[in-house]
Protein backbone atom coordinates (compact mmCIF):
# COMPACT_ATOMS: atom_id res chain seq x y z
CA UNK A 1 0.00 0.00 0.00
CA UNK A 2 1.25 3.48 -0.90
CA UNK A 3 1.08 6.33 1.55
CA UNK A 4 1.10 9.89 0.26
CA UNK A 5 2.32 12.97 2.11
CA UNK A 6 2.52 16.60 1.02
CA UNK A 7 4.51 19.72 1.81
CA UNK A 8 3.21 23.15 0.84
CA UNK A 9 6.72 24.44 0.09
CA UNK A 10 10.20 23.28 -0.92
CA UNK A 11 12.28 22.54 2.20
CA UNK A 12 15.71 24.17 2.43
CA UNK A 13 18.89 22.44 1.39
CA UNK A 14 20.93 20.58 4.00
CA UNK A 15 23.97 22.73 3.23
CA UNK A 16 22.38 25.92 4.60
CA UNK A 17 24.63 25.89 7.64
CA UNK A 18 27.24 28.34 8.82
CA UNK A 19 30.49 26.96 10.18
CA UNK A 20 31.59 28.58 13.42
CA UNK A 21 35.00 28.61 15.01
CA UNK A 22 35.07 27.67 18.66
CA UNK A 23 37.23 25.82 21.12
CA UNK A 24 34.33 23.51 21.90
CA UNK A 25 33.89 20.81 19.27
CA UNK A 26 31.19 18.34 18.37
CA UNK A 27 31.93 14.62 17.94
CA UNK A 28 33.14 15.27 14.41
CA UNK A 29 35.25 18.23 15.49
CA UNK A 30 33.10 20.70 13.53
CA UNK A 31 30.45 23.05 14.82
CA UNK A 32 27.67 24.53 12.78
CA UNK A 33 24.74 26.80 13.36
CA UNK A 34 21.62 26.76 11.25
CA UNK A 35 20.31 30.24 10.35
CA UNK A 36 16.99 31.05 12.02
CA UNK A 37 14.96 31.30 8.79
CA UNK A 38 16.24 27.88 7.69
CA UNK A 39 15.45 26.36 11.09
CA UNK A 40 11.90 27.77 10.91
CA UNK A 41 11.33 26.18 7.48
CA UNK A 42 12.64 22.81 8.65
CA UNK A 43 10.37 22.93 11.71
CA UNK A 44 7.41 23.87 9.49
CA UNK A 45 8.11 20.84 7.26
CA UNK A 46 8.25 18.56 10.31
CA UNK A 47 5.00 20.10 11.59
CA UNK A 48 3.18 19.62 8.25
CA UNK A 49 4.35 16.01 7.98
CA UNK A 50 3.51 15.39 11.64
CA UNK A 51 -0.09 16.50 11.07
CA UNK A 52 -0.40 14.00 8.23
CA UNK A 53 1.22 11.28 10.34
CA UNK A 54 -1.53 11.76 12.94
CA UNK A 55 -4.09 10.68 10.31
CA UNK A 56 -2.20 7.58 9.11
CA UNK A 57 -0.45 6.53 12.35
CA UNK A 58 2.00 4.52 10.22
CA UNK A 59 5.71 4.49 11.04
CA UNK A 60 7.77 2.59 8.49
CA UNK A 61 10.27 0.27 10.17
CA UNK A 62 11.18 -1.89 7.17
CA UNK A 63 12.88 -1.04 3.85
CA UNK A 64 10.89 1.40 1.73
CA UNK A 65 10.62 2.86 -1.74
CA UNK A 66 10.17 6.64 -1.89
CA UNK A 67 8.92 8.62 -4.89
CA UNK A 68 9.31 12.36 -4.46
CA UNK A 69 7.88 14.94 -6.84
CA UNK A 70 9.09 18.50 -6.45
CA UNK A 71 6.81 21.19 -7.86
CA UNK A 72 9.03 24.21 -8.47
CA UNK A 73 7.71 27.74 -9.16
CA UNK A 74 10.58 28.77 -11.46
CA UNK A 75 13.72 27.54 -13.18
CA UNK A 76 16.09 28.61 -10.41
CA UNK A 77 18.78 25.98 -9.92
CA UNK A 78 18.27 23.80 -6.87
CA UNK A 79 20.27 20.86 -5.60
CA UNK A 80 17.57 18.23 -5.12
CA UNK A 81 20.02 15.77 -3.54
CA UNK A 82 20.72 18.11 -0.65
CA UNK A 83 17.04 19.01 -0.31
CA UNK A 84 16.34 15.27 -0.14
CA UNK A 85 18.72 14.96 2.83
CA UNK A 86 16.67 17.56 4.70
CA UNK A 87 13.45 15.86 3.65
CA UNK A 88 14.71 12.47 4.90
CA UNK A 89 15.49 13.98 8.30
CA UNK A 90 12.05 15.64 8.41
CA UNK A 91 10.37 12.28 7.71
CA UNK A 92 12.29 10.79 10.64
CA UNK A 93 11.46 13.65 13.03
CA UNK A 94 7.78 13.49 12.00
CA UNK A 95 7.86 9.78 12.94
CA UNK A 96 6.88 8.68 9.43
CA UNK A 97 10.00 6.57 8.96
CA UNK A 98 12.09 5.05 11.71
CA UNK A 99 15.40 5.97 10.06
CA UNK A 100 16.32 7.43 6.69
CA UNK A 101 18.63 4.46 6.09
CA UNK A 102 15.43 2.47 5.42
CA UNK A 103 15.13 4.20 2.03
CA UNK A 104 16.30 1.47 -0.36
CA UNK A 105 14.80 2.90 -3.56
CA UNK A 106 14.49 6.62 -4.14
CA UNK A 107 13.07 8.37 -7.20
CA UNK A 108 13.26 12.14 -7.51
CA UNK A 109 11.24 14.05 -10.05
CA UNK A 110 10.84 17.77 -10.63
CA UNK A 111 8.20 19.76 -12.43
CA UNK A 112 8.35 23.48 -13.07
CA UNK A 113 4.89 25.03 -12.82
CA UNK A 114 4.91 28.81 -12.66
CA UNK A 115 3.46 30.09 -9.40
CA UNK A 116 3.11 26.63 -7.83
CA UNK A 117 5.34 25.10 -5.17
CA UNK A 118 5.33 21.99 -3.02
CA UNK A 119 6.41 18.39 -2.58
CA UNK A 120 4.50 15.15 -3.07
CA UNK A 121 5.99 12.19 -1.19
CA UNK A 122 4.85 8.62 -1.90
CA UNK A 123 6.12 5.88 0.38
CA UNK A 124 5.70 2.17 -0.19
CA UNK A 125 7.00 -0.63 2.01
CA UNK A 126 9.17 -3.13 0.16
CA UNK A 127 8.14 -6.73 0.70
CA UNK A 128 10.89 -8.63 -1.10
CA UNK A 129 14.19 -6.95 -1.77
CA UNK A 130 15.96 -8.69 -4.60
CA UNK A 131 18.69 -7.28 -6.78
CA UNK A 132 18.35 -7.79 -10.49
CA UNK A 133 20.88 -10.54 -11.26
CA UNK A 134 21.52 -8.98 -14.68
CA UNK A 135 22.65 -5.73 -13.03
CA UNK A 136 24.93 -7.61 -10.67
CA UNK A 137 26.43 -9.56 -13.58
CA UNK A 138 27.04 -6.32 -15.52
CA UNK A 139 28.76 -4.76 -12.50
CA UNK A 140 31.07 -7.77 -12.10
CA UNK A 141 31.84 -7.71 -15.82
CA UNK A 142 32.66 -3.99 -15.62
CA UNK A 143 34.99 -4.56 -12.65
CA UNK A 144 36.76 -7.38 -14.49
CA UNK A 145 37.27 -5.08 -17.50
CA UNK A 146 38.76 -2.40 -15.24
CA UNK A 147 41.42 -4.82 -14.07
CA UNK A 148 42.54 -5.31 -17.68
CA UNK A 149 43.66 -1.67 -17.98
Amino acid sequence: MKYRYYLSFIPPSKVNKVKINSRVFSKTGKRYIVPKEISIKINKAIWELGLQFEKNKKTFKNPIKVNITFILPNRRRRDLDNIMKTLGDCLVYANIINDDSLIFIQNLEKWIIKGEEGVIIEIEELKDIKIDKGKLYQLKKYKDNLNEF
